[in-house]
């Protein structure tokens, strides 16, 4: 009896221990890379899911913050708090391999500075490339 018991006690810990060790490579990277920074590609959406902003971040610090969807990071050149919520999606970039990571969010380099580089027009009521010709 004694030996069935210490068997269910090892297993239950085994067990334990497996499944608590799945969400341990993404907790351990999510606490390094709010910690010490990152690389990121981030891409916030409209309503109808077309992308509106896209940021492109080196060795920044990105947070979830708390009792909210939103994250939020300092801006490297201007040292803004950027705070965004709702639809967007993130991607840690892993050895710099930046190509894979805009595939992840369905864009190329390109398109994230492109949409980078559109301002709400509010006339138009659209985003449109400051200076253009759709002015």
């Amino acid at each position: 009896m004694k030996t069935s018991l210490i068997s269910r006690i090892l297993f239950i810990a085994f067990t334990a221990l497996l499944f608590g060790c799945a969400g341990f490579n993404r907790g351990c990277s999510s606490c390094t890379a709010q910690s010490f920074g990152a690389d990121w590609v981030i891409v916030q959406m409209d309503n109808t899911g077309k992308p509106f902003r896209c940021w492109e971040l080196h060795n920044v610090s990105v947070s979830n913050e708390e009792r909210s969807d939103g994250i939020y990071w300092t801006n490297e050149f201007y040292g803004h708090l950027v705070h965004i919520s709702n639809m967007y999606n993130r991607v840690q970039v892993v050895g710099n391999d930046w190509a894979s990571a805009y595939a992840e969010v369905g864009l190329t380099q390109a398109a994230c500075t492109a949409i980078r580089a559109r301002r709400f027009d509010p006339v138009k009521n659209e985003y449109v490339l400051p200076n253009s010709q759709e002015h």
